[in-house]
């Protein structure tokens, strides 16, 4: 007696749009099956699971029973049930089933790798497969693009501060449009980002994403999304929804910040900075920055703790970190920048931050993925009422808490774009002045930890590849 395991699949969408319900799926199989004379040893489904990926659990449970020998054939109603991708798909069969004396069977296009036919159509057809998966991705691509130019947001976990998002539209959340209005008149009656950023805290604000930072503040201060426009790929379009900051607001908004990055760019000079690593060198003993001092031969870094000339600037008077010589530091420094330019795959031994990003966004899409595989299944009657509100609760309390985390990190540049900016060092070392030479080192580096021989370089941009 042969011994069949049937998959089925289903997303909400291809329900609707093609009737493959988990239920007609299962009735057309199982009256095959007997029709074959098959006995079915299990039902393996997996409603409102992509085809894009094969980490589904009931496939992964049929994986299993394969290997363990608990069936020797395995049918589906599609070939592009099991899987949408050509890899995947062929590795199943046979690296999964083929290895292991179990068959393969589509219903509807009524072939089975048993025969050298069915072998030669599921590679095929697995092409084929593959290709209406990148059909389906481009065309939702596209269809982002249209909905776009159309002046409609296309939606994503990441709401704009100021509107929610609801049916299909933005629509102004009177709360935070408050904490937005508020931003812009501080910053045009001469308040620093990082006062502004205390006021709101101070004032108890906070919006869907969490508390507020410099780097969510200055996204905002530069996003047109709040005169009406909204931003695609790259291209701002004309929007539909209500524009909270009027125009010449903005306007005087943008012109002051220009204007503060021009005189910080001024202010890297002699006379100014007096130093290439003045502003990033901070003590890892006692927090204090370190500063330039003059010697009869030489100058020195020195931790700001260890000299009485600016009391201020004391953290721990008790502080016994060493002083560098500047040039030898200078040039350990641009030696690690250059080694980034010349081997693109450099991995510093230098600190910096973990790369957190990516992490925690990978997590957030997790938890959107089972919400969403909790509402097929409600969708399904799968599940009742009141245990998909509890679930749905408990993973919209732990994305909240992920969000958070995520909008207090602060904003990196590529590694990519890093490498570019390390690429032209040696050349501005050599021919570039002061101002240059600090303007790259800004771009690159956060802050420097010295704890005697130790130094630790915390760059803006992380060095994993």
């Amino acid at each position: 007696m042969i011994t069949v395991g049937i998959y089925i699949r289903v997303s909400t969408q291809e329900q609707a749009q093609e009737g493959y319900s988990i239920g007609e799926q299962e009735y057309r199989i199982k009256k095959y099956c007997s029709a074959m004379g098959w006995k079915v040893y299990k039902v393996y489904a997996d409603p409102g699971f992509s085809g894009g990926s094969i980490n589904r659990p009931a496939l992964q449970q049929l994986i299993r029973d394969v290997k363990d020998h608990r069936i020797n054939k395995v049918v589906v109603y599609k070939l592009d049930r099991l899987s949408r991708s050509q890899r995947d798909t062929l590795n199943l069969i046979e690296d999964v089933f083929n290895s292991n004396q179990v068959d393969f069977v589509s219903m509807s296009e009524n072939f089975d790798t048993s025969s050298p036919l069915g072998r030669a159509t599921i590679g095929i057809l697995a092409v084929f497969a593959q290709l209406e998966r990148e059909q389906i991705k481009e065309r939702m691509i596209m269809g982002k693009i249209a909905r776009a130019k159309t002046g409609k947001w296309s939606g994503s976990y990441h709401v704009p501060i100021g509107y929610d998002y609801q049916d299909g539209k933005l629509i102004t959340n009177e709360y935070e449009k408050i904490q937005v209005i508020t931003a812009f008149d501080e910053l045009i009656s001469g308040s620093s980002i990082k006062q502004i950023v205390r006021d709101l805290s101070d004032a108890g604000y906070k919006h869907k994403h969490g508390a507020w930072n410099e780097r969510t503040l200055r996204r905002i201060l530069n996003s047109k999304t709040y005169l009406g426009y909204i931003y695609y790929n790259g291209e701002y379009y004309k929007s539909d929804h209500e524009a909270i900051i009027p125009e010449d607001v903005y306007n005087k908004a943008q012109k002051i910040l220009q204007e503060r990055s021009e005189r910080f760019t001024k202010n890297l000079r002699p006379g100014k900075a007096s130093s290439y690593l003045s502003g990033l060198l901070v003590c890892k003993k006692c927090g204090a920055k370190y500063s330039r001092i003059n010697g009869e031969k030489y100058s020195y870094y020195y931790c700001a703790s260890r000299h009485k000339r600016s009391p201020h600037l004391i953290k721990d008077p008790d502080c016994k970190n060493k002083n560098w010589r500047m040039d030898v530091l200078d040039n350990i420094i641009f030696d690690q920048i250059k080694q980034l330019a010349m081997d693109p795959d450099y991995k510093s031994e230098s600190n910096h931050e973990e790369n957190k990003t990516d992490i925690l966004q990978h997590e957030i899409t997790k938890i959107d993925n089972q919400i969403s595989r909790l509402i097929d299944l409600y969708t399904l009657d799968q599940i009742p009422t009141g245990q998909l509100q509890s679930k749905i609760e408990n993973l919209t309390e732990q994305k909240n808490k992920l969000q958070d985390q995520l909008f207090s990190i602060p904003e990196r540049m590529s590694r990519s774009e890093a490498v570019t900016a390390s690429l032209s060092f040696s050349n501005i070392i050599n021919n570039g002045n002061f101002e240059e030479i600090r303007e790259v080192l800004f771009t690159l580096i956060d802050k420097i930890e010295l704890n005697d021989e130790d130094i630790n370089i915390f760059w803006k941009f992380e060095l994993t590849i």
